[in-house]
């Protein structure tokens, strides 16, 4: 009985040990973070179409998406939530009704420092 005591205990600090290796400390949080803020600075993105394109053109007008080589480093690890803190992000927007694009940055705060059409 005490042998099988010990595998499952061995088992059981194995499976622990080894799971909190692969584990980076509080990703789970800093991934809800930078989702959070891929929200929150995408609608202040939206918020600078409007003030540019008039009020003919509603929130519900705009596709806004981050942009697409800054999406494939978030997904990958490579930029850290350190790392939208202290740059930003960058968004691709368009207005398919008016056949508008163009793209804009936020700093590490969300406020839009950059504002393009294409």
């Amino acid at each position: 009985m005490k042998k099988l005591l010990s595998l499952a205990t061995l088992t059981v600090l194995f499976s622990v040990s080894f799971g909190l290796t692969w584990m980076k400390p509080g990703s789970a949080n800093d991934d809800a973070k930078i989702e959070a803020r891929i929200a929150a600075w995408g609608r202040n993105c939206k918020n600078s179409v409007v003030s540019h394109m008039g009020s003919d053109v509603s929130m519900s007008d705009i596709n806004v998406t981050l942009g697409a080589t800054l999406q494939s480093s978030i997904d990958a690890g490579e930029t850290t939530l350190q790392d939208i803190n202290r740059g930003g992000l960058s968004y691709n927007w368009s207005v398919p009704k008016k056949k508008v694009s163009g793209y804009c940055n936020t700093d590490g705060k969300g406020n839009v420092t950059e504002f393009k059409l294409d």
